[in-house]
């Protein structure tokens, strides 16, 4: 499986994360960029390359959740989102909406202080494109490893 993964804003650009799905999809099947989300031009940048890469899940973090919503609503590419910031942003990236519909995962942190959970799940009920599955974790907005790995792999 060929997966795409969106660090949060202020997330390092490789991680703990990214080492995980390389050993669980392979280094070849991982598409996980440094993320500027300042940049007017990443969300036409990144939605070419998953397109040309045949990406087949889309998996965000935070800002990198919601990108990966947006890019999804422009693709049909299922998602796993962790506290995606569809509501609650520091500032709105510059994204496309589509109206393509596919399959979310969205995994919430029930303690989460900076993406409100409740907020989050009432965006997608009102405005969402797809179906959604939602999941609850005893987490804040931080998605410690063992989290991480339960719905990736």
């Amino acid at each position: 499986m060929r997966v795409a993964f969106f660090h949060g804003l202020e997330s390092k650009p490789f991680s703990e994360k990214n080492q995980i799905l390389i050993e669980q999809y392979g280094e070849d099947n991982v598409y996980a960029p440094a993320m500027d989300y300042r940049d007017p031009w990443l969300f036409d940048t990144v939605l070419k390359e998953i397109r040309e890469r045949d990406i087949e899940l889309l998996i965000g973090s935070s800002m990198g959740g919601y990108f990966a919503y947006c890019l999804s609503t422009m693709t049909g590419i299922p998602t796993v989102l962790f506290n995606p910031a569809v509501i609650g942003r520091s500032f709105d990236p510059v994204v496309e909406m589509g109206l393509i519909s596919s399959k979310h995962r969205v995994i919430l942190g029930i303690n989460d202080d900076v993406i409100d959970p409740i907020k989050s799940s009432a965006y997608f009920a009102e405005y969402g494109i797809g179906e959604f599955e939602y999941h609850r974790e005893d987490i804040g907005h931080r998605i410690p490893r063992e989290v991480f790995i339960r719905w990736v792999t």
